[in-house]
């Protein structure tokens, strides 16, 4: 289960699973993450997701079940915070100094 194709995080997962030669299904393609969620929620199946992203009644897949079932290892990820381009607008320096505030 995946957000849409247009998701970097999609793309990644597909890309990986490519590479290490990994047969897989994508079941189900939410169109958002509370949908992903619901889905995981529901145990309809495995997904990727940010560690800050997984909600409530899903839980990461354990080391021996990653290893279990042939899944890749996934790399950490790291968030950065840009700084303002000249002339950008207002809205985006709002979006930017919520966000900063948010993350501290």
């Amino acid at each position: 289960m995946l957000l849409p194709d247009s998701c970097s995080l999609h793309q990644f997962v597909v890309k990986l699973l490519m590479r290490k030669r990994r047969p897989f299904e994508i079941a189900h393609s939410a169109s958002g993450v509370a949908g992903l969620h619901l889905a995981l929620a529901a145990g309809l199946g495995l997904s990727c997701l940010n560690a800050s992203a997984i909600g409530p009644g899903v839980a990461p897949l354990d080391a021996p079940s990653q290893r279990r079932l042939g899944l890749p290892a996934l790399p950490e990820a790291e968030f950065f915070l840009l700084p303002a381009k000249r002339g950008e607008p207002d809205f985006i320096a709002a979006a930017r100094g919520a966000l900063a505030e948010q993350f501290g």
